[in-house]
Order: structure tokens, then sequence, then C-alpha cells
């Protein structure tokens, strides 16, 4: 290479990626595969039409091995119904464990109300004795 030609070259803008080492283009690669996965999965979940004509085919198939008598109305219907109810939040039903959790994730404030009330019991004691 010429010394016009380096130095041409030194004073060049650099292109991204260019000055990248292994680990750096690996940590990218990687990026770049876990984000391809994300939109396969994504064109999966959305991909409703296909989801319903093979959910219906198995209905379908399943009625008849069982010998159920539905319409394709119903079985349709059935499918509409799962599909509005699929994302629906329920509160969990009453529990022990249910009071258990709400119990750990208020500790600090518990463990306030517990100090104050032992604190403002004393306080009352001692100043009725």
């Amino acid at each position: 290479m010429s010394q016009a030609q380096q130095t041409q070259r030194s004073t060049a803008p650099a292109l991204p990626g260019e000055e990248m080492t292994l680990n750096e283009m690996l940590r990218v690669m990687d990026v770049a595969r876990e984000m391809g996965r994300d939109r396969a999965t994504a064109e999966k979940m959305f991909a409703r039409r296909g989801v319903r004509a093979e959910l219906r085919e198995k209905l379908v198939r399943t009625a008849r091995l069982s010998g159920d008598q539905v319409t394709e109305a119903e079985i349709e219907a059935a499918i509409d119904q799962y599909f509005q109810n699929l994302h629906v939040y329920r509160d969990p039903p009453a529990s022990w464990s249910r009071v258990a959790a709400y119990a750990w994730i208020w500790r600090t404030r518990l463990a306030i109300a517990a100090v104050g009330g032992t604190a403002a019991l004393w306080w009352l004691i001692a100043t009725l004795f």
C-alpha cells in the first residue's frame, strides 16, 4: 500500500462494526438470533386464522371420534368464546396461601405497624401504672 492510500484510509470515517472485537460481534449475533426467535414466536401467536382452522379441525375430528353430535356453528361459538376469554385476568381464589403472599408483600408495613402498636401499648401501660 502506498503512503497516500494509508493516509486516505486512516482519515476515512470508520464504518459501524468495523473495529468490533470478536466478543462484541458474537454478542450482536446472539441479539439478532434472539430477535428472530421472538419474531417467529410472535408471528405464530398472531396467526389466529391458522390457529382457528387447526383448532376447528381438531374439534371436528374429536367430536366424530367420540360420537358427539355438534354442529359447525356450535364449534365456531366455542372457538369464539375460547379466544374472547383467552387473555382475561381473574383474581386467584381466596386462600391462606394468598393471605401469606400479601403478608410477604406488605411485610415492611406490617412490621412497622407491629412495632408502633407495641410501643403505643407500652406507653399506655407506663402512663396508667
